[in-house]
């Protein structure tokens, strides 16, 4: 059976290989940056153009994944996602198109990291950050602040208050801010 790594690193190498711009995001970045959590998906934003959306469908399917192409199409064309499961376990791709300003910039500071031979764009300690205020759901602001105190050292700061002002989340970052200070800063809050 197939471990969520093991699809992690199918399915990046198929899109590097295929030059299709993406970004991982969601728990599997939260992980990356030191927060432990679990996670059954792998959350990942792509830009795609239209005649590449067969391929990678039939490269799903012939690798044991429910994927249908008018399903993937009708989710980009929504501006929403398509669940993607993989045939012999509960894991499974929720990919989304770049919709807005946010996926954008998320995109575009993406960070290259290589796990074993396989290169992986992750998105950004900030944006990832940032995201989880947005979303500000209980466990979205847990996973902030586990990537707030782990990657304390290695923020720019400068950027993420200013994407945080931007999104409207300032005043929640100020809280993982002074949580953070509160608990002391060589500890997990």
């Amino acid at each position: 059976m197939r471990k969520i790594r093991d699809i992690l690193d199918l399915v990046c190498n198929f899109l590097n290989e295929n030059s299709i711009n993406y970004v991982i995001v969601g728990g599997i970045a939260v992980l990356f940056y030191g927060n432990p959590r679990t996670t059954m998906d792998i959350d990942c934003v792509i830009q795609i153009d239209d005649i590449n959306i067969p391929p990678l469908v039939k490269f799903l399917q012939d690798n044991d994944f429910f994927a249908d192409e008018e399903d993937m199409r009708a989710a980009f064309k929504e501006r929403s996602h398509c669940t993607v499961e993989d045939k012999g376990t509960m894991f499974r791709l929720d990919i989304k198109g770049v919709y807005d300003e946010m996926d954008e910039r998320t995109i575009k500071n993406k960070k290259m990291v290589k796990l074993d031979n396989i290169v992986i764009y992750i998105a950004s300690p900030e944006d990832t950050i940032a995201n989880k205020l947005l979303f500000h759901r209980e466990q979205d602001v847990n996973d902030a602040q586990g990537i707030y105190t782990r990657q304390y050292d290695a923020l720019d700061m400068e950027y993420l208050e200013k994407v945080c002002e931007k999104l409207g989340v300032r005043d929640a970052l100020f809280d993982l801010k002074k949580k953070y200070e509160m608990h002391g800063k060589n500890e997990p809050v």
